[in-house]
């Protein structure tokens, strides 16, 4: 049975400290709150101000801020794996991305690869990344890099803008 439930109302990201921020759409009264209890269990909150409104708030506790991409690349298994395919970024942030691939393939959570793929920026900047396979689902992967750097300047700079 798919997966029927409703889209939140609006996002809330969590600070360090596990606190976010939320905004009755109805009055725009504004309450800090503490989410350290929904950490690792529940991510959708259904809230009711003191408005009498209620309302759906998805809790976000990404480190970094993910933006939506279609960008074209390629995908290899790192050895002891072997295999390949076509791959098409769906989203990038700081710290990893999901990517789609074409037809059948064998791909498991914790398989390690290479990622190449083109930025649309200005310069069509030229990315290779190693990552770690951390979700599958379906022809959709999710992704962490695993770089010694810390920081990738062109990688910083694109998600900027």
């Amino acid at each position: 049975m798919p997966d029927t439930a409703p889209a939140p109302d609006q996002k809330a990201f969590v600070k360090d400290g596990d606190e976010t921020t939320i905004i009755c759409p109805a009055c725009n009264t504004v309450k800090e709150i503490s989410v350290r209890q929904f950490r690792h269990r529940l991510h959708m909150l259904k809230v009711k101000c003191k408005c009498g409104h209620s309302f759906r708030v998805q809790l976000e506790f990404r480190h970094h801020y993910r933006k939506a991409a279609d960008l074209a690349g390629t995908f290899d298994l790192l050895y002891p794996a072997a295999g390949g395919a076509v791959a098409k970024i769906i989203n990038i942030s700081l710290s990893g991305v999901c990517f789609e691939v074409k037809g059948l393939h064998d791909l498991k959570i914790g398989q390690k690869g290479l990622l190449v793929f083109k930025l649309d920026n200005r310069k069509e900047t030229v990315l290779s990344k190693r990552v770690l396979i951390r979700s599958v689902n379906g022809n959709r992967i999710g992704s962490e890099f695993v770089e010694d750097r810390a920081f990738d300047k062109d990688l910083g700079f694109y998600l900027r803008v």
